[in-house]
């Protein structure tokens, strides 16, 4: 018995650090300055959100496609990438009278986004997703959403050619452009 839970145990762990690696894998490339640089996206607290925000749900998107063992993994890094913005925020000096409130709303903001970028990246949708950015608040100006719907795609490409053992293992090596 205590073997069987000594097991399950190591899992949890071994779960909770391949969604550590993700999450820091996501923040990695939600980081990359060419974005901020070239003015697609503004270098603010929100810009950043939405930037951790689009590589997440790319991130779920393709862990979601690989089955049971994905959509399991997919869950701890939203779970640990959504504590990470509870911790961001608190830095910032959110108090905890407020926290919940711009927790929700950051959740409100990050599923309506999820949403629209799969329905545009599944083709379902009316609007492809360069118009999804503009519309989303995501893009500084209208001129940059091509841009950003072209860095969005790349990294969409990046992940799909990534075996499902790397997937799983959370080795993606983004990392070292931060």
């Amino acid at each position: 018995m205590f073997g069987q839970i000594r097991k399950w145990l190591g899992k949890q762990d071994a779960d909770k650090r391949v969604s550590e690696q993700w999450h820091s894998e996501i923040m990695a490339m939600a980081r990359d300055p060419e974005p901020f640089l070239r003015g697609w996206v503004t270098d603010t607290l929100e810009g950043r959100f939405a930037m951790a925000s689009l590589v997440t749900i790319l991130v779920l998107r393709r862990l979601r496609d690989i089955g049971s063992e994905g959509r399991a993994l997919a869950d701890g890094v939203y779970r640990e990438v959504f504590s990470g913005f509870d911790h961001a925020l608190r830095e910032h000096g959110v108090g905890d009278s407020s926290i919940a409130r711009r927790m929700r709303k950051m959740g409100e903001e990050f599923f309506g986004l999820a949403r629209a970028i799969d329905a545009a990246l599944a083709g379902k949708g009316d609007e492809p997703l360069a118009e999804v950015l503009r519309r989303n608040g995501i893009i500084k100006a209208d001129e940059h959403k091509e841009a950003l719907a072209d860095w969005v795609m790349l990294r969409e490409g990046e992940l799909a050619r990534l075996d499902e053992a790397a997937l799983l293992a959370g080795q993606v090596g983004w990392r070292k452009l931060a």
